[in-house]
C-alpha cells in the first residue's frame, strides 16, 4: 500500500512489488518481477516468487496435515497409561504423519536459511580472523558455506547494522528447531542400540512441542522484519503491509537507478 492506494496481491508468494514514484508523472507505478522461461516449445511467464515465501507456505501446509494427524491420532491416547498397538490403518496414519511433520519441520528451516542468503547485501565481504590471519569471504561463499546460525549471528548484524536476532524471543526456540532438523537430515534407517527412548528421533516428533518448534521459523522472520527498514527481499507476512518507494524525477531514470533502491517505507 503506497499513500493510501491498496495494491492488491493475488498470492503472498509472490516477490514485492517495486512502487516508483515518478515526478514529472506525477503518479506511482507499481511494478512486478515477471519470469520468462522457454519450456520445450512453448514460452512460459509468470509472476516472480518469494523463496522464502514458498518454503513457509510449504511448511505451514505440512504443519497443518500433520496437527489434524496427531489431534486424530495421538492425542487421545496421551492421558492414559495403555499401550496402545497400532491397527494396520493407524500405522498407514502415523506414517503419513511422520512423513508431513519432517517436510514441515525441513522446510521452515529452509525459509530462515534462504532468507538470510537473500538479505546479505550485494557485494558485501565477512572478515574472519583466524589463527592463519584473515579471511575474507565474498557473498556466495558466506551463502554456500557459512551456517545459519553463523548468518544469523555474526553476518547480518554486521552487514545490516541489525540487532542480533539471537536476542529475538523466539530464537531459543528456533536453536531446537535446528538441532531436531538436523536430527531429520541425518537420521538412520536402524537406531543405535544404546540410544535412550527420549534422543530417538520418532520419539522427538510425538512430542507436543515439535508443532511449537515449527512455528518458530515464522516467528523468527516476523522479528526479523520489525528489526529491519523495507527489504523487498522479506515475504509478505500480513494481509496488508508497507510498500517501499523509490523516487524517480523522469521515467528515463530507471535506468540509473539499481533494483530495490528505495526511499523508506510509505503507506
Amino acid at each position: 500500500m503506497a499513500d493510501g492506494i491498496t495494491h492488491h496481491i493475488s498470492d503472498k508468494r509472490k516477490a514485492k512489488l517495486l512502487i516508483y514514484e515518478v515526478e514529472d508523472l506525477n503518479e506511482d507505478i507499481a511494478m512486478q518481477e515477471i519470469a520468462t522461461l522457454r519450456i520445450g516449445k512453448s514460452t512460459i511467464r509468470f509472476d516472480m516468487p518469494n523463496a522464502t515465501a514458498m518454503y513457509l507456505n510449504a511448511s505451514d501446509r505440512e504443519l497443518k496435515l500433520a496437527k489434524s494427524l496427531y489431534q486424530n491420532l495421538i492425542e487421545p491416547k496421551l492421558s492414559t497409561r495403555t499401550l496402545y498397538v497400532l491397527a494396520n490403518d493407524e500405522i498407514t496414519q502415523i506414517y503419513d504423519y511422520f512423513e508431513h511433520v519432517k517436510v514441515a519441520i525441513i522446510m521452515a528451516y529452509t525459509a530462515v536459511e534462504c532468507l538470510c542468503n537473500a538479505l546479505i547485501p550485494p557485494g558485501y565481504s565477512y572478515t574472519e580472523k583466524g589463527k592463519d590471519g584473515e579471511r575474507i569471504w565474498d557473498v556466495k561463499e558466506i551463502q554456500r558455506w557459512k551456517s545459519t546460525t553463523q548468518k544469523l549471528r555474526q553476518i547480518l548484524p554486521n552487514a545490516l547494522k541489525m540487532k542480533d536476532p539471537g536476542q529475538f524471543k523466539s530464537y531459543s526456540t528456533f536453536s531446537k528447531l535446528e538441532d531436531i532438523r538436523n536430527e531429520v537430515i541425518h537420521t538412520r534407517n536402524v537406531a543405535p542400540k544404546d540410544i535412550k527412548t527420549e534422543d530417538r528421533i520418532d520419539h522427538q516428533l510425538l512430542q507436543p512441542r515439535i508443532f511449537k518448534l515449527v512455528d518458530s521459523a515464522r516467528s523468527l522472520i516476523k522479528e526479523m522484519h520489525a528489526a529491519l527498514p523495507y527489504n523487498k527481499e522479506m515475504p509478505m507476512l500480513y494481509e496488508t503491509e508497507n510498500v517501499a518507494k523509490v523516487k524517480l524525477k523522469t521515467w528515463d531514470d530507471l535506468g540509473a537507478v539499481k533494483t530495490g533502491e528505495s526511499n523508506g517505507p510509505t503507506k
